[in-house]
């Protein structure tokens, strides 16, 4: 194995088959980072605007997980609940509320969604997420479609969460886990060839898992949820392989390789977004892609 890759003291691999920080950071440190972190980015994003392509990017990553959504659920049903358990900016909440859903969202703070969508702050609630979870579920709150965009590689006891999560799904209902796609074949090359010197996306305490869709896929069987569908991103990372795009070893090429993201991805689903659709499932299948998309279904 490659000499850079981290031993035993920096992160473990689970029975499950996906890694995890070797040593948790404990509740009250990871919640203290947290606390000054949102207060930071509160600070730092008061005057941020996005540029029309990005929005536009954005628009599209929700509307293609859209698709594959509305393939797996009943066309009859007539409830359409949404809960977006980590609504950042609020973005997802709005492309569902303008496609006709009832939607719920929750975050640690109100400020991204404040900023970017003010109309929708009436339908976010803020606070610690496994408590604003279990409210929900106390209160017999049931959704037909729940999504953890990048929340679930945060927390300290990822099968506890998706257990509760589980409960707040109806019957035949969908929950989207989106999470970093880590340790994967593409990054172990390029560490074993030395194009990047170390693996850069193990960060403590910001990330506590690191997972894979096989791995993944196990964690959620065990909570009594069955995968049914699988998607990937853009495979940005594929500009590793290039010493003149390598973000890695020269952190200036990152933004203009974002750049080449944002536009390549808007013209493929300019072209079909259908056919994009199909094509980061491909990606997907193949472990490749800077995220993983992962549809599961509740197993009654």
């Amino acid at each position: 194995m490659n000499s850079s890759f981290p031993d035993d003291t920096t992160v473990r691999l689970t029975a499950y088959g996906y890694f995890e920080l070797a040593e948790k950071p404990t509740p009250e440190r990871l919640s203290e980072y947290y606390a000054a972190k949102y207060y930071q980015q509160s600070v730092r994003t008061h005057q941020h605007k996005y540029e029309a392509d990005e929005l536009l990017f954005r628009k599209n990553k929700l509307e293609q997980k859209r698709l594959k959504v509305e393939s797996l659920l009943d066309p009859n049903e007539a409830q359409r609940q949404f809960l977006d358990i980590g609504s950042g900016e609020g973005f997802a909440l709005a492309h569902y509320a303008q496609c006709g859903w009832e939607v719920t969202g929750m975050d640690y703070s109100s400020f991204g969604c404040t900023m970017h969508h003010p109309d929708l702050r009436d339908r976010l609630l803020v606070g610690d997420l496994n408590e604003l979870m279990n409210q929900l579920k106390e209160a017999k709150e049931r959704y037909q479609l729940i999504l953890m965009d990048n929340v679930l590689e945060h927390v300290l006891e990822p099968l506890d969460v998706l257990r509760t999560v589980r409960e707040l799904m109806v019957p035949g209902g969908i929950l989207i886990v989106e999470v970093p796609n880590d340790f994967s074949a593409l990054q172990m090359s390029l560490l074993d060839s030395g194009r990047i010197p170390s693996p850069f996306w193990v960060v403590s305490p910001d990330h506590v898992s690191y997972f894979n869709h096989e791995g993944l896929r196990a964690l959620a069987a065990d909570a009594g949820l069955q995968q049914c569908a699988l998607m990937s991103d853009f495979p940005i990372d594929f500009a590793l392989c290039n010493e003149n795009t390598n973000y890695v070893v020269d952190k200036s090429k990152g933004k203009s390789c974002h750049r080449a993201r944002v536009e390549l991805d808007n013209l493929i689903h300019k072209l079909s977004p259908e056919g994009a659709t199909r094509l980061y499932e491909a990606l997907g299948s193949l472990g490749l892609g800077r995220q993983i998309i992962s549809f599961f279904r509740r197993g009654d």
